[in-house]
């Protein structure tokens, strides 16, 4: 019966609160209200459940804080609606509540809560190891990317050509928790299959992206060529080129792989010795002979 003089005297409360902030940041935190034409009582916030901040338009001062273990509210910024809290720390993550409440004679109150939670972003870009230059229709990719040294750790994702790769080639590795400084690195492994992505182009780009929340996100590329181009260039090579450094070209060794010396450290003559080169080439391996005589010496 007595619903009938029930007269509710507020409405649309409703908090706007950071999602996530960077630690060392200011953040924003705003009370929506409607009193409905009620006079306002007070405006309280809560971390958990421990009150530090209050605004009562009929007391003086108006605005009072509490001590809360990492949080510092920039008074001067702070009225019945907004909030600062200066340089927030890891210590401000947490649940964020407002408690609004009308005057008399209805003394009505309501509360709404979001959470918030600061971040530690990294101080690097991502990192992509693993990945060559050069690659063949048919080979796999194989490669990583890390992430360090953030709170929470970061979520990767592999692009190609700007297209999000197919979570069947990549592989999420656990997040690595350093305990003594209590931040988290994150890699994601890729193991791309070379189909047919090269017909009619010569590069492939390959990025890894890092993101955070809303509050971080770095980018890395890495461009991949077709090794056939240069293989036919190397094969169009004028005749009479020294046949090992002929070799060389095809197969592109490594400056170690490339480097023939004597036990005694001197090189060889390449006119005067004989080499020996060994080459993976699909599924078979094939041993190649360049034989020359040392001239006699008397």
């Amino acid at each position: 019966m007595f619903s009938e003089y029930l007269v509710i005297t507020l409405k649309d409360v409703r908090v706007s609160v950071p999602v996530a902030i960077k630690r060392g940041d200011n953040a924003n935190l705003i009370c929506h209200y409607d009193m409905e034409g009620a006079e306002l009582y007070s405006v309280k916030w809560y971390k958990g459940k421990r009150e530090f901040f209050r605004y009562t338009p009929k007391e003086i001062p108006a605005l009072k804080s509490f001590v809360v273990v990492g949080l510092s509210v920039e008074r001067p910024l702070s009225n019945g609606s907004h909030l600062t809290l200066v340089a927030v720390e890891p210590t401000a993550t947490g649940k964020y509540s407002c408690e609004v409440s009308a005057d008399l004679p209805s003394f009505d109150t309501m509360i709404v809560s979001s959470e918030m939670e600061v971040v530690d972003v990294p101080v690097t870009k991502p990192l992509i190891t693993g990945i060559k230059q050069f690659y063949r229709i048919g080979d796999v990719v194989l490669g990583n990317c890390t992430s360090y040294n953030s709170k929470p750790a970061a979520n990767l994702t592999w692009l190609l050509d700007d297209k999000k790769i197919n979570a069947s080639q990549m592989m999420q590795y656990p997040v690595y928790k350093d305990h003594r400084t209590g931040l988290d690195t994150s890699t994601l492994g890729l193991f791309f299959h070379l189909s047919h992505h090269f017909l009619g182009r010569s590069k492939l780009k390959f990025s890894c992206i890092a993101k955070i929340h809303d509050v971080y996100e770095q980018r890395v590329d890495r461009w991949i060529e077709d090794e056939r181009p240069k293989l036919m260039a190397a094969s169009a090579s004028p005749v009479g080129l020294n046949p090992v450094n002929y070799v060389h070209s095809i197969y592109d060794q490594s400056s170690a792989a490339s480097s023939y010396h004597h036990h005694d450290g001197s090189d060889f003559d390449n006119q005067n010795s004989d080499a020996y080169m060994t080459q993976i080439q699909g599924n078979f391996v094939i041993d190649i002979e360049f034989t020359h005589t040392f001239p006699h010496r008397s």
